[in-house]
């Protein structure tokens, strides 16, 4: 339990030492007052103005105790703040700590591990279970607190023989009255940090959604940045709620010390002597009790959550564990693209590629086309850099993909997918996703889009906001901004997903142009279900159960891919007695 626990605190011992200090010293303060009290309160009753002290073998006149004991309360009062505040203050640290590092951990894992991860699952881990992992260290807190006052109240009750005691009922009153304010801005903080949890929670989700942009773009960083500002607005209400729930609990005993105190000190400058109506007025209450109920349940609930804890523990080691590595070759630019027997397998027993070759040349725009799960979508994701092969190499320049810079990596190769992903702001931060792009690149990139038409007839321009729940924008502007995207940071190779494949004719003519008019600028990897999606490819891939059918021109392979021809609703091709033609390996 505690090797949990433990790393959580490294840097925090002072906190807990101070934790510590003040629950032992309001232990002695509390055990004091109780001492007092009772003697007060017998001394009251019989109508004495001395007080026998047995303990410590001394008189003291019920004045002087008085002012003892309302100086006690005092100091328990302030030590109660402070026990109030470090847990939450630890608690509210350790909560931003947990979420900053596992959010971290999960944008540096590979896109391999973050794939596997069930949808909502980080969500659940950042919100839900971090939550439970950080009510069980408010526990951890409890019990230090409660063992440490309960063995200071059972050791001081043996030293003095003191017994059971109650409080009277209107002071309990009083005191409900006093502490309402306190609830008020208890619930005023607690509408604050359900927003922030909204928000926080958005934000998660949407990194999920986004992940394997985030990956192609290499912008964690300033992903990470914009979420960590999610934590703080999610830290600062829960802290003010985790110290004024703390507070109003801890308080709650210390005010009813201190009006009992000034009630018997009004009592005795009345010199009211014998009071037998109100019997026994104050009886020691004896706490050891309570506090030891307290600490029992305390380490329950701290059970209770360290499976949290410990899930969030191992699946932030799980991502730690697989982070890709960055090889230090600089990219400077992009001369082939190649497969070298590649082949790949999510699981063992299960390939999905088969001995993949073929070579691009730059400047060539390459169509891939083939069945549903043929494995066009695992080509694209070694393209990417995404998931390295199983077997085989993938080449860039003759050179291992592998042992290039990930940072140029990220620069170089870009990616549109089939599914346009924008984030809930303007236009211009969905076209510079993270990166630090002036105005001009922006503008620049949605005019290669064909976009920027669009985006200055727009009341607020390229201001607009977008994304989930805003100003809608159609499929194809979507699109057409997220192509945007992809060319802002001018890279050198293009891989898009089937980038017509929902879209409406008008669209599709507006997402060709754009690729037309950026062909022999970029190499260019075009995913394509719809056969006139390749008018504007110099090659096409045809990739048939796991392996490369044919790579040639259209025009040869409807000639000589059946897949292709049928695809394309060709004609069948007639009997010539010839060979199919060979894939093709280099440039037309």
């Amino acid at each position: 339990m505690w090797s949990r626990l433990r790393p959580l605190l490294n840097g925090r011992r002072r906190w807990v030492a101070a934790l510590g200090l003040s629950s032992v010293l309001s232990g002695l303060t509390e055990s004091g007052i109780l001492a007092i009290l009772a003697q007060v309160a017998a001394s009251l009753v019989d109508g004495n103005s001395q007080a026998h002290i047995e303990a410590l073998s001394l008189d003291a006149s019920l004045g002087a105790l008085l002012a003892v004991a309302l100086s006690l309360a005092i100091l328990r009062f302030a030590l109660q703040m402070a026990i109030s505040y470090i847990p939450a203050r630890i608690a509210a640290d350790m909560q931003a700590q947990l979420r900053s590092e596992l959010f971290t951990s999960f944008t540096r894992s590979s896109w391999g591990v973050q794939s596997r991860d069930r949808e909502g699952q980080l969500q659940e881990f950042a919100t839900n279970q971090i939550g439970q992992a950080t009510a069980g260290l408010l526990q951890a807190t409890q019990l230090v607190v409660s063992l440490l006052t309960f063995l200071v109240l059972v050791i001081s009750a043996f030293a003095l023989n003191i017994f059971a005691a109650g409080v009277v009922l209107v002071i309990a009153t009083a005191l409900f009255a006093l502490l309402r304010p306190l609830s008020k801005l208890g619930s005023r903080y607690g509408h604050d940090l359900s927003r922030a949890w909204v928000d926080y929670a958005a934000g998660v989700n949407e990194s999920v959604r986004l992940a394997e942009e985030v990956q192609v773009f290499g912008v964690g960083a300033a992903q990470r940045e914009r979420i960590d500002e999610r934590i703080v607005a999610v830290s600062v209400p829960f802290f003010h709620t985790q110290l004024l729930t703390r507070f109003a609990s801890g308080v709650y005993q210390s005010v009813i010390y201190l009006l009992v105190v000034l009630a018997l000190a009004g009592l005795y400058v009345l010199d009211v002597g014998q009071v037998a109506s109100l019997g026994a007025v104050v009886l020691l209450l004896v706490r050891a009790g309570g506090y030891g109920q307290q600490a029992q349940g305390a380490y329950q609930a701290l059970r209770q959550s360290l499976p949290a804890l410990e899930r969030i523990q191992d699946a932030q080691r799980r991502y730690d564990e697989n982070a890709p590595r960055t090889g230090a070759e600089p990219l400077e630019e992009v001369c082939t693209l190649a497969f070298e027997n590649v082949s790949f397998a999510y699981e063992a027993a299960r390939p999905v590629l088969f001995d993949v070759d073929f070579e691009v040349t730059a400047g060539e725009t390459i169509g891939v086309v083939g069945p549903t799960g043929a494995g066009k979508s695992t080509v694209v994701q070694i393209l990417l850099g995404l998931r390295p092969p199983t077997s085989g190499r993938f080449l860039v320049n003759g050179v291992s993909a592998e042992q290039f810079s990930r940072e140029d990596w990220h620069r170089t190769v870009v990616y549109l997918p089939q599914e346009p992903r924008l984030l809930h702001t303007s236009v211009a931060d969905n076209i510079r996703f993270f990166r630090p792009l002036d105005d001009q690149a922006i503008e620049r990139a949605a005019r290669l889009a064909g976009i920027h038409a669009d985006i200055v007839g727009w009341s607020a321009g390229y201001d607009t906001i977008v994304g989930p729940r805003a100003d809608a924008v159609s499929g194809g502007q979507q699109q057409r901004i997220c192509l945007a995207r992809a060319l802002a940071a001018h890279p050198e190779v293009l891989v898009l997903d089937e980038p017509t494949s929902a879209l409406d004719p008008n669209t599709e003519r507006l997402i060709q142009d754009s690729l037309n008019g950026l062909k022999h600028e970029l190499t260019m990897f075009i995913v394509a279900h719809r056969m006139s999606t390749l008018d504007a490819c110099d090659r096409v891939m045809v990739i048939v159960d796991g392996r490369l059918e044919a790579f040639n021109t259209a025009s040869a392979l409807h000639v000589n891919s059946s897949y292709f021809r049928t695809a394309s609703g060709s004609p069948a091709a007639p009997e010539t007695g010839e060979a199919p033609l060979p894939v093709s390996h280099g440039g037309e």
